[in-house]
């Protein structure tokens, strides 16, 4: 695997000599385009930055391994390679066409979100691809982009798909512990036990976010659902990108914790005013970050929201600072400064924005 980010085309015109036929990349008849028509297209990656994870090696989320490069013409006609490896791509494309350009990376190959090349006949069989939560892995993050392009004979030119990943990534980072204000708890021994993610939802489409009221209401369509393993279906593969059990770390005032932990889950545009903030019924709500802890003995949660997710954005917990007692259930939502403050925000981070990669709308 190759550690690039993002993928450029860059163009190669046509020398004076033939440019050998390829019919075995295309589902249009290009063979009856004359030869001084057709510009050699080398789609390659460059370097991009890396980033640093608990656990996880530099760059492993800017890490390209299989893809696919597409052109559709407008007229049906499309040409298509792919590789194993990261390793650059040429297209034959005719000069003056005009071309929509899609890449499609780290695909999975097996399972029920399997992608087959070699399948495709039209743009929504890209853009309407479901991907499955478990077909992701912190190297190998699925991820999707287009661009438009028109190859102009003789005239070299460089183009740049900006492909992002379908996931978004949950921060925590770092931990406090105030209890100044609480003399009942200052003597107690407070435990950072786990950190996690919850209601994540399962799928997504490769060309666009869910919106808001696509999300099912149906409990089977997310992981997690109300907490750690709650809910259907039930699948110990989420653990790595879901959560950070068995942390076992003890945090007292003047001792915080600095470790970082970051979890991968799908869109959820589910807005704060729609957010369900109650152990009822489960119904559709937003994505959370929970800190599971002990005060001595005594098991409490910090569950945190974070509304209006989308792809590709890295959401950040950040000063997080645990003044009191959490809540009995990690669906309950007590963020109130007495207990727990807290900033959560989008940011812009090097290895998910320096390099093009991220679309801050």
């Amino acid at each position: 695997m190759k550690q690039l980010l993002p993928i450029i085309l860059v163009l190669a015109a046509a020398a004076s000599c033939a440019v050998p036929y390829q019919p075995e990349d295309t589902a249009g008849d290009y063979s009856a385009v004359a030869d001084s028509l057709l510009v050699n297209v080398s789609f390659s990656v460059s370097e991009g930055n890396g980033t640093k994870i608990t656990g996880v090696t530099d760059a492993d989320e800017c890490l390209i391994g299989r893809w696919a490069v597409f052109a559709f013409d407008g007229s049906g006609h499309f040409r298509w390679k792919s590789s194993d490896e990261g390793s650059p791509l040429t297209l034959q494309l005719i000069a003056g066409r005009e071309y929509t350009c899609y890449a499609m990376v780290n695909y999975p190959v097996t399972g029920v979100g399997a992608f087959d090349p070699s399948s495709v006949r039209t743009t929504e069989d890209l853009t309407g691809k479901v991907a499955y939560l478990g077909d992701n892995e912190v190297s190998s993050l699925i991820m999707f982009g287009h661009t438009d392009l028109t190859p102009v004979q003789g005239a070299p030119v460089s183009v740049t798909i900006n492909v992002r990943r379908l996931v978004s990534r949950i921060d925590l980072r770092g931990l406090e512990v105030d209890f100044s204000a609480k003399p009942h708890l200052a003597g107690k021994t407070f435990t950072l036990r786990s950190a996690y993610v919850t209601n994540a939802y399962r799928t997504t489409s490769y060309g666009s976010d869910y919106t808001f009221p696509e999300l099912s209401e149906t409990r089977s369509a997310w992981y997690n659902t109300g907490g750690w393993h709650r809910g259907e279906p039930s699948d110990t593969g989420m653990d790595a990108l879901l959560g950070d059990r068995g942390i076992n770390s003890v945090v007292s005032a003047g001792n915080p914790y600095t470790g970082i932990h970051s979890f991968y889950a799908f869109p959820n545009p589910t807005p704060e005013a729609q957010d369900i903030r109650d152990v009822g019924a489960w119904t559709r709500r937003c994505t959370r970050l929970v800190i599971e802890a002990s005060i001595d003995s005594d098991i409490v949660y910090y569950a945190i929201s974070v509304p209006g997710m989308i792809r590709n954005r890295i959401y950040a917990a950040s000063n997080v600072v645990i003044h009191g007692r959490g809540s009995n259930d990690p669906e309950i939502i007590d963020i109130d400064p007495d207990v727990i403050a807290v900033d959560l925000e989008p940011v812009i981070d090097d290895s998910w924005d320096g390099a093009g990669s991220i679309i801050l709308d």
